[in-house]
This record gives C-alpha cells, sequence and structure tokens, in this order.
C-alpha cells in the first residue's frame, strides 16, 4: 500500500494488481505460474487470443479455484510489460460471462496484426 493519502486511480488499481498477485503466492497455490504457462504457450503461437482462450488451457483445478482476478491481473503485469498488446475487443465464448466483452490479444513479438 502506499503512505499517499490521496492515491491516484493509478495507484489504487497498481496496489489491487500487486495485492491479487501476492495473494496467490502467499498461500503457495501457483496459480499464477499456470495461467502464465498458458500465456505464454499462445504468445509463442503467434495467433490472437483471449482470456477465454487461455482458460481452456488451464488444468481444472486452477480454472476452478483461482481467484478470477489473477487471470486479469496476469495480463495486466504482461501487458504492462509490453509482451502482449490489444489488437481488438470480442464476446466471450465462456457461459459464465453471459456474452461479455472481452479484448483480443496478440503477442507482441508476432507478426502485426492484419486488418
Amino acid at each position: 500500500m502506499t503512505d499517499n493519502p490521496n492515491p491516484t486511480g493509478r495507484d489504487l488499481r497498481d496496489q489491487g494488481l500487486t495485492a491479487v498477485l501476492a495473494a496467490d503466492e502467499a498461500v503457495h497455490r501457483q496459480y499464477r505460474r499456470a495461467i502464465e504457462q498458458a500465456l505464454d504457450e499462445l504468445i509463442v503461437e503467434g495467433i490472437e487470443f483471449t482470456a477465454d482462450d487461455v482458460a481452456e488451457r488451464l488444468p481444472q483445478d486452477v480454472r476452478e479455484h483461482a481467484a478470477p482476478s489473477l487471470v486479469s491481473a496476469v495480463f495486466a503485469v504482461y501487458s504492462r510489460q509490453k509482451r502482449i498488446e490489444c489488437v481488438g475487443f470480442g464476446t466471450s465464448s465462456r457461459r459464465s460471462r453471459h456474452c461479455g466483452a472481452v479484448r483480443r490479444w496478440i503477442g507482441a513479438t508476432s507478426p502485426p496484426h492484419a486488418a
């Protein structure tokens, strides 16, 4: 947390990301590693992907027990590190998301996105 009595929205977002990532490490769940592995595989493949695609590659226990915000936090870290970039938006294929919007991503080392 910050000592700043008036944190900005960015400060609060960053604190939240840090807390989510730390919670996974603190209890030795290591779900983050499984999420990173799935994301790394998609980056290497050089294809567009969504969070749904990452979820499909996760072991069942990770899908069932990882905090939903953990996947988002890992995506945020990768995006800030310029390892992935958003190339558009789509509709979630997961039933639990009720056709909610999802970002489409591609690895930053992948060829440029064709329009």
